[in-house]
């Protein structure tokens, strides 16, 4: 692997001070920007270390079940699971899959898993025998989840219990494709018909041999991981042994250590989960908690009781604990909370948040699951999620703001068909540079669907970029700032939803002739709350007690709109796509829209109408979201 920074910006890293005087009038900011581009090549150099010994996350993880055995590793309610103890588990699996004979080196299994060191053990014994693991989201259902099974061509669908009645529901296609499903917790009964149970008890704990994976590279896949993106079924990342390498390395600059044990209270099939929190353990030999499902009442709760010197938030959950009554010992702790790790926390309740609970650095970072460039704020300045000052650029350039239409999403180009870059200060579309280094292994798909997070001549002909879809921006000290998303995706409640998988859901309901679904801001919320603008069959009327069992039966409830629009008809474009950005603007505010407004009351298992008194109450935070 080759990294080849620019020579003459990278000789400023050890200049003389007698030097700093001219070069101040090109980097302003040069003295604050040699620590961070050191901490920068830091990690950089040990991610390509990592690399170049063909180290992945199973070795390191081995390493320390043979070195530490007695450690502990994951904290599960009232379990504390060791690092031997986790190895152990892995290997009775690994051995399991073996001998099934249904798995051969480079085949992938499909995980329907829980929050729980099943799913870790899994991921090892998976990495054991060479074998991928694909993250599947166990909120999904019917059509989606078979999706996401059949695109990552998964041999084998690891289910727990829990989750029978999904699997059940897609059983007859999964036979079809020749899928298995290996079934958890029927040791002492008969498993559903056509399903497998995993009874591990007699089986090997022995050590499985490397020899197994020795011709495994860090370019082979690890783990498939799900984005919605914008064309409206989950897309299948692939995250290589390279990048869960660099994933366990994210974690680098807050300077984690074996004595550290991170709280974790996200779902592990999330990026941020796995990477941030568990692979970040295994990197240092430290503990993770993993928390069956985030509780708002319980989290300081389980920091106290585990000690967890490092806990992990994204935005929303940030407003929810803030939303919690104030108790007596918030903020206080037998022992250090030192490092607050996550996206997505909202400047106006950043200094609130680490104020209350007595938290001594928030770490925010800003990176997409298949993206290739990932920056992490250092220096504890509000409200950023890093720096990427003028030298880090010269040395790297691997990163761009640029023009874009924000109704399209498109790049707006110059007279020689570049790209227009803006300047500090000004929001445009992130777009980072795809080299060798900063590689973009995209979806397993198409061309086509990889192509499209592909943008090409930017800067130069030829060159390459990944479109992240979003809005950013640098200012004149280099600090970036998220702004907003593009394209047909937002966030609710910590997940991407795709828009155009929630209207093939509402476009199958039989009154229905057409969707349009947008997300939309709401006061206090963090996010976009989905809403549908759809438009009805004629003669058609709508049920909507009906309507909201459809959409609950076919899509998680974060996805599910929170708002209808009754409209005469959509408005569309020249190229019969739809229009949103008049309807985003105008929100669902009975006072802007003459439309008939709908507000989905999960309590009266229905959707009602949304008057003035409706609207007060969801602004005000009566209403529940």
């Amino acid at each position: 692997m080759s990294f080849k920074p620019n020579k003459a910006a990278l000789a400023a890293v050890g200049i003389p001070a007698a030097l700093l005087v001219g070069l101040r009038l090109r980097y302003p900011t040069i003295r604050d920007d040699i620590t961070l581009i050191r901490q920068q090549f830091d990690l950089l150099f040990a991610i390509k270390d990592f690399m170049d010994r063909n180290q992945k996350v199973i070795d390191t993880f081995e390493e320390h079940a043979r070195n530490i055995p007695n450690k502990p590793f994951i904290f599960f309610k009232d379990e504390c699971h060791t690092y031997g103890q986790v190895d152990r588990d892995a290997n009775k699996l690994a051995h399991f899959m073996q001998e099934s004979g249904k798995l051969q080196v480079g085949d992938t299994v499909a995980f329907l898993l829980p929050n729980a060191p099943v799913y870790v053990s899994s991921y090892l014994a998976c990495n054991k025998i060479g074998v991928a693991a694909s993250f599947v989201n166990y909120n999904l259902k019917h059509h989606a989840l078979l999706h996401c099974i059949e695109i990552c061509e998964a041999k084998v669908v690891l289910c727990s219990k829990e989750y029978m009645e999904s699997i059940q529901d897609i059983h007859e296609d999964l036979q079809r494709l020749g899928i298995e499903i290996w079934v958890l917790g029927y040791e002492d009964t008969a498993p559903p018909p056509g399903c497998i149970a995993v009874d591990v008890r007699r089986t090997s704990a022995e050590p499985i041999p490397s020899d197994i994976r020795k011709d495994l590279t860090v370019k082979d896949p690890s783990v498939y991981m799900y984005t919605s993106g914008t064309t409206g079924l989950p897309k299948a990342v692939v995250l290589t042994h390279s990048r869960m390498i660099k994933a366990m390395l994210i974690t680098h600059p807050c300077k984690l250590n074996s004595d550290d044990v991170i709280y974790c209270p996200l779902p592990i099939y999330h990026g941020a989960a796995f990477g941030m929190g568990v692979c970040s353990a295994i990197r240092v030999g430290c503990s993770v908690v993993i928390a069956p499902k985030f509780s708002a009442s319980r989290y300081w709760d389980d920091v106290r009781r585990y000690r967890a010197t490092v806990v992990q938030y994204i935005g929303e959950l940030c407003r929810y604990l803030l939303a919690q009554p104030p108790r007596i010992d918030d903020g206080k702790y037998a022992h250090r909370v030192r490092v607050a790790v996550g996206n997505g926390l909202r400047p106006d309740i950043w200094v609130e948040f680490q104020k209350r609970f007595n938290i001594e650095h928030i770490r925010e970072f800003y990176a997409a699951t298949e993206g290739n460039f990932m920056v992490m704020n250092l220096d504890d300045t509000d409200g950023t999620v890093g720096r990427y000052p003028k030298l880090i650029h010269d040395i790297l350039g691997n990163v761009q703001i640029i023009k874009c239409d924000l109704a399209t999403a498109e790049p707006i180009r110059n007279q020689k068909g570049h790209c227009i870059p803006l300047r500090p200060g000004e929001t445009g579309l992130l777009v980072t540079k795809i080299d060798e280094f900063f590689s973009f292994d995209g979806y397993k798909a198409s061309k086509e669907v990889n192509d499209k997070k592909i943008i090409r001549d930017v800067i130069k002909k030829d060159d390459q970029y990944f479109n992240t879809g979003d809005l950013m921006m640098i200012d004149n000290n280099g600090y970036v700032y998220f702004c907003d998303r593009l394209g047909d995706t937002f966030r609710w409640k910590g997940e991407n939803v795709a828009t155009t998988e929630v209207a093939e859901v509402l476009n199958k309901f039989p009154s229905i002739l057409d969707s349009n679904v947008y997300g939309v801001q709401v006061p206090g919320q963090d996010g976009r709350a989905g809403m549908a603008a759809i438009t009805l069959r004629e003669g058609s009327n709508l049920d909507l007690r009906q309507l909201f069992k459809h959409v609950k039966e076919n899509l998680p409830l974060y996805a599910c709109p929170k708002f209808l629009r009754i409209l005469p008809q959509l408005v569309i474009t020249s190229t019969f796509k739809h229009k949103k950005t008049d309807l985003v603007k105008e929100g669902f505010d009975p006072t802007v829209v003459s439309d008939s407004l709908y507000f989905m009351d999960v309590g009266e298992e229905t959707y009602v109408p949304l008057d003035q008194q409706m609207f007060k109450n969801i602004v005000i935070g009566k209403a529940k979201l």
